[in-house]
């Protein structure tokens, strides 16, 4: 009996043992190759690193979990693991004691393919910020800025984008220390990677202390031309800030254009042939802010014209009509567009936990929809003409509190599926132009390609929730969408995957899944909608009519408030004061004379004088003449040694003389919570305070919601029509101002897309907010109004009270 009872307790304690994994498979395997990333033909050879436990058994799972090999450990561990050759692809590696897998790639060894140095496919690497030493993290390997680079360049990359901080290598003027940005940028030279260059963070001594922006313009010149002569042939295109247009930059449009200006001259003064491209913009369709920095003529200054999505495939056309129309509108259509960060919310924020606390980690099944997402995404901007794309990001990154998991990298530096998709895209495509698009038939997408050496090239899927929708939650790729389809060709056809494993299929019967495939052999094929690449030429070292070196720049005083969009002025007295600084980032002393338009400017002298490397400053007054929407615009030329300057151009309204001489409407029904539907991610309770003659909203939010309350007012029409509207005015006030992260108002119309219009964020008491509605809203299509906020805490209460509508005088 007793030996009874210990067969079933020792079945019992082994049938435990199974059913609580041992280890982290991932945590106790590492692969010799930096990031798990094997080239083809490189020894596939893995460590065990927990002497005091056994790997049992392993098994060999490729992509699409199929098993592929299985065996013993050799000797329980105490050797390395050695796999005969695998085709190109990515593999799991599973043990019989342990949970999850080493995943690793096998990716073709770029040194047997030509060099591109104009290759389309980039990536956004970061990893001096992104790949520091990081003592929280205990599975970072040893000289992770080595890791990254020798990862970047087995991934086929001939160009990353690097980040710098202006505030760590010049904290004190004159002084430079190029820290971990020059090994780097070292690291990278070394394996034939160039970079583009970018920085922020304008330290102290060069800024305001609210700010952000330099605002010593012959400080930002010289930082500038250090930068570009000390990366000379390694960083061979910088770009000049980052998303200026959001919460990278608190200055004005035309602020960001002073500074762009003397930055490009310093980079083109140490290498005029050297590319300079604008500050990736954040949003698209574009806001008025790059409107207002083109009037500034920084056109002028920048070879490159560069933006940032984060959007769907498919609303890719509308960003990129967005763009197109910029351009022509700002006869700059010639310059190259650059997407120097495009990433994907598809996914959405990471399903499984980390090993790191308070992260999130993409789950397998969100790796693979990235792996899919990347190629659709390449392709799909190619053939919108876009002349480079950089994925955002190559190493491990978390944002919005930790859930959102960014990177083709894992948090312990090995690569994710997707890295082994952007392999394969480069080593299919990198040496190839597009020809066009070939209609395969319903629910397929065909593009094809010219490569160098010769021969054509067919990139190819089944459309999925990632062509056709936008974000949201719980996305899954469970249906492969599966299908087959038939080509006008004879023999069998060669191909490679996703992930670059190959297959071979006949011409009638060619099989297809949501995953981008790709076919050889198929120089018969001609396309359907041929490829027509935009007249974009990259010209560094374009002719000017102006006097580059001559800059404006204005210091405004608290007669103006600057609009939260960053594009206009409102001038909330008369005559408003300024300050001038006509700045000469040249070598010799220039005269010249200035003129001033859109009112009347008092203080301009007869002539003006301008040190070499230097400013003259002037103290002026501005009276603005207001067109019947009471907008007006300030604007400064100026003629030095026979040569004009690019101009100041400041975009201004008066709130003041709309509120004095405007025609508005004032609306009380808003008062009354009857006439407001709750739209919430809480719990809406809406109050009218009838000492405070406002209407209170408090929102409580349940643990880990998405904190937006936005509750909605639906216009009475036509008696409320909106129609001519200029904008809305309103007081407003909340229960915790820093528990706002921002306010919008919502313009709701009929059909089509909302508008959201921010306004500054919310006081503890009652403040005055104005909201002018874009000059190209019809606003007599608006049929409701969201009002409200997104918060930082779990409760919070905003309170609103005298709201106006202004209309046109």
């Amino acid at each position: 009996m007793k030996t009874a009872i210990s067969t079933i307790l020792g079945g019992f304690l082994c049938l435990a043992a199974a059913a609580a994994p041992e280890f982290d498979t991932a945590a106790a395997v590492t692969a010799s190759a930096p990031g798990a990333a094997f080239l083809q033909g490189e020894q596939l050879a893995f460590r065990w690193t927990q002497p005091e436990l056994s790997p049992g058994k392993w098994q060999l799972r490729d992509w699409r979990n199929r098993l592929i090999r299985q065996g013993d450990w050799p000797e329980n561990g105490r050797k390395k693991l050695l796999l005969a050759p695998l085709p190109n692809g990515y593999y799991k590696l599973e043990l019989s004691g342990g949970a999850g897998s080493r995943g690793f790639a096998v990716v073709p060894d770029p040194a047997g393919r030509e060099n591109n140095p104009e290759q389309f496919f980039a990536m956004d690497s970061a990893q001096s910020w992104l790949a520091r030493p990081d003592a929280g993290n205990p599975r970072q390997p040893d000289k992770p800025f080595e890791v990254v680079s020798e990862t970047a360049r087995r991934a086929g990359l001939r160009m990353v984008r690097e980040r710098l901080n202006w505030a760590e290598v010049e904290a004190v003027p004159g002084k430079y220390d190029w820290l971990q940005y020059q090994t780097n940028a070292d690291l990278l030279a070394e394996r034939g990677i160039q970079v583009l260059g970018m920085y922020h963070h304008a330290p102290e001594w060069v800024r305001r202390k609210e700010g952000k922006l330099p605002v010593d313009l012959a400080a930002t010149y010289r930082f500038a031309q250090k930068a570009a002569e000390h990366f000379r042939g390694k960083m061979t295109v910088w770009e000049f800030w980052n998303e200026q247009d959001i919460g990278f930059s608190l200055e004005a449009a035309w602020d960001y254009a002073a500074a762009l200006k003397a930055a490009s001259l310093g980079f083109k003064s140490a290498d005029p042939k050297l590319p300079v491209a604008i500050g990736g913009y954040a949003l698209t369709p574009l806001l008025p802010y790059a409107d207002v920095v083109m009037e500034n003529g920084a056109g002028e200054y920048f070879d490159i014209f560069n933006v940032h999505t984060y959007r769907p495939i498919c609303e890719f056309p509308e960003a990129l009509h967005s763009v197109r129309d910029h351009l022509k509108r700002h006869n700059i259509a010639d310059r190259p567009v650059w997407f120097t960060e495009n990433g994907s919310n598809m996914e959405g924020a990471g399903r499984t936990g980390s090993y790191i606390p308070g992260l999130k980690a993409h789950s397998p099944e969100q790796e693979l929809l990235i792996a899919e997402y990347l190629p659709k995404m390449m392709v799909t901007m190619q053939s919108l003409g876009v002349a480079r794309d950089f994925f955002f990001v190559l190493p491990p990154y978390n944002e919005t509190g930790g859930n959102k998991d960014w990177g083709l990298m894992r948090r312990d530096f090995t690569v994710k599926p997707g890295y082994a998709a952007f392999a394969t895209l480069v080593d299919q495509l990198g040496n190839a132009a597009p020809e066009g698009e070939v209609r395969l038939g319903d629910g397929l997408k065909g593009f094809l390609y010219r490569r160098k050496e010769g021969g054509k090239v067919l990139a190819y899927w089944c459309i999925s929730e990632l062509d056709t929708d936008k974000p949201r939650p719980g996305l899954s790729n469970a249906d492969l969408k599966a299908r087959t389809f038939a080509l006008p060709l004879s023999g069998d056809i060669r191909g490679v995957d996703l992930v670059g494993t190959p297959f071979t299929a006949e011409p009638g019967r060619i099989p297809a899944t949501r995953y981008p495939a790709f076919l050889t052999g198929v120089d018969a094929l001609r396309a359907d909608l041929p490829f027509h690449a935009p007249q974009a030429v990259l010209r560094p070292d374009r002719e000017s009519a102006f006097d580059k070196t001559v800059i404006f720049r204005a210091e405004l005083s608290g007669d103006f408030q600057i609009a939260v969009g960053k594009d206009c002025a409102d001038v909330k007295k008369t005559p408003a004061r300024f300050r001038l600084q006509v700045w000469n980032l040249s070598d010799r002393e220039k005269r010249g004379t200035l003129a001033a338009s859109g009112g009347s400017v008092t203080g301009i002298p007869a002539g003006v004088t301008l040190p070499p490397f230097g400013k003259t400053e002037l103290e002026l007054a501005f009276t603005p003449e207001l067109d019947r929407e009471f907008k007006g615009k300030l604007r400064i030329d100026g003629v030095f040694n026979g040569r004009r300057a690019t101009p100041l151009a400041i975009p201004c309204r008066s709130v003041t003389e709309m509120n004095s001489s405007g025609r508005k409407i004032e609306m009380p029904q808003l008062l009354d919570p009857a006439n407001w539907r709750r739209n919430s991610a809480g719990t809406v309770t809406i109050e009218h305070d009838a000492s405070e003659q406002a209407i209170r909203f408090t929102t409580r939010f349940p643990a880990g919601a998405n904190r937006w309350s936005y509750p909605e007012y639906t216009l009475q029409l036509p008696q409320e029509s909106l129609a001519g509207a200029l904008g809305v005015a309103f007081e407003a006030k909340v229960s915790k101002p820093a528990a706002v992260q921002q306010m919008l108002l919502m313009a709701v119309p009929q059909a089509g897309k909302d508008v959201y219009l921010k306004t500054d964020r919310p006081a503890g008491e009652y403040k005055e907010h104005f909201i002018a509605f874009p000059s190209d809203l019809d606003t007599g299509k608006i049929v409701k109004l969201r009002l409200g906020v997104n918060a930082l805490e779990d409760e919070i209460a905003v309170s609103v009270r005298n709201v106006r509508i202004f209309y046109r005088r």
